[in-house]
């Protein structure tokens, strides 16, 4: 009875409390002929969001927010392939849990970030300093998802 009573509190907190700022989102792609989904969350509001395949068969979903903001994760079968421009010798990629991830702020003040590990990158740029926590949350759990 407490487990069952536990559960329904669980369900009902992580659906209108935990991420009521966030979208749960699935972030889908091939590797190796194979289908993969991913769970994520995305900060709410975006205007358009958009998967790209390039001619390499790097695969990018994209989330659009008023104001410039862009979201992203992506699978690349080529890792050289440059998501955002960054200046690696104004900024050092920091290792936290098997992932690289790099953050600073651009021309305008808005922040950027970028996490990689394996074959896979997620990133943002061009976001307010109010929003980057939630921004930064969404990379986070897409991160964890991976790592499993």
């Amino acid at each position: 009875m407490r487990l069952l009573a536990f559960c329904i509190l669980t369900i009902v907190c992580n659906s209108c409390f935990f991420f009521s700022d966030f979208k749960k989102t699935k972030f889908s792609f091939s590797e190796n002929e194979k289908y993969h989904s991913v769970n994520a969350v995305v900060p709410k509001k975006f205007s358009k969001s958009e998967l790209k395949t390039d001619s390499s068969g790097n695969q990018v979903k994209y989330y659009f927010y008023n104001g410039g903001s862009v979201l992203y994760f992506a699978y690349l079968k080529d890792t050289a392939t440059e998501l955002q421009p960054i200046n690696y010798d104004l900024n050092i990629g920091k290792d936290v849990y098997q992932t690289v991830y790099y953050k600073g702020l651009d021309s305008s003040n808005r922040y950027w970030r970028e996490t990689r590990f394996g074959n896979y990158k997620a990133g943002y740029k061009n976001v307010n300093e109010d929003a980057d926590g939630m921004f930064d949350s969404s990379i986070n759990y897409f991160s964890l998802r991976m790592m499993r």
